[in-house]
């Protein structure tokens, strides 16, 4: 079953490329904070869904 798991690797892998984006874009400019945050929010949420839906269907598939 630990290979069912991969894609929580993939969704922690993207959320360190996401925060680690926001972070260089603030370092280059601070004054985009607000916009940016906002942008690296939402990336957050599709990437947390994307997890919820994975967990979901792997409990599916193994549910049977």
């Amino acid at each position: 079953m630990a290979h069912a798991l991969t894609p929580l690797a993939g969704c922690a892998a993207g959320l360190g490329l996401v925060f680690n984006g926001f972070l260089r874009g603030v370092a280059y400019s601070p004054e985009l904070e607000d916009i940016l945050f906002s942008h690296t929010m939402l990336g957050f949420a599709l990437i947390e869904s994307f997890m919820v839906i994975a967990v979901g269907v792997v409990g599916l598939i193994y549910s049977y």
